[in-house]
């Protein structure tokens, strides 16, 4: 007993390769422009998100920790005097940038808050 393959159509050669090319293009459309995204880079994505609005919130907190505080003008001219890359390790070794019931500062917070209190000129 031998199978023999059914004929196919004359035209579902270039049908079936319109389909794929369409697919392909539809998917790349979405994912490229339409802003489509995988569950783990969506996962990321919140992540990253959340990360850094802690660290804006934390910066908002030290910048007014640092505000508040007895001496204002003298730190500001010791923190504009360092380099713009430099100053959030003068945050952080102030204490400015620990928030309470850390022992340490979070990563980012004290640059953030270096770039709230001396904005870069535009």
């Amino acid at each position: 007993m031998e199978f023999k393959m059914p004929k196919m159509p004359a035209d579902t050669k270039p049908f079936s390769l319109g389909a794929l090319a369409g697919a392909v293009l539809i998917a790349w459309v979405g994912f490229s422009g339409l802003g489509w995204k995988t569950s783990s880079a969506a996962d990321r994505l919140i992540k990253q998100q959340a990360e850094n609005a802690v660290i804006v919130a934390y910066a908002r907190i030290c910048s007014a920790h640092f505000s508040s505080a007895s001496n204002l003008p003298v730190r500001l001219a010791v923190l504009e005097k360092t380099e713009r890359w430099s100053r959030g390790d003068v945050l952080v070794k102030g204490g400015w940038a620990t928030m309470a019931g850390s022992k340490e500062p979070i990563y980012g917070v004290s640059q953030a808050c270096a770039d709230l209190l001396i904005p870069e000129k535009s």
